[in-house]
């Protein structure tokens, strides 16, 4: 079995929205969801760049 390692850079905002909900989700990827109220939106943005493997912080 291979895998593809990427080194990415993650802000300290991101990473604790993905411990969030990745304990929210009981540690399974699969059962991910963004986090409600105020942090839903960009908890959101942060799931979609993780799950496509593009976490990196956007050049807007």
């Amino acid at each position: 079995m291979s895998s593809h390692i990427q080194d990415v850079e993650i802000r300290s905002s991101d990473a604790r929205m993905l411990r969030t909900i990745l304990k929210n989700a009981g540690y399974v990827t699969a059962k991910m969801a963004p986090l409600n109220g105020p942090l839903h939106q960009p908890s959101e943005a942060v799931l979609q760049r993780f799950m496509s493997g593009t976490m990196q912080e956007s050049r807007a």
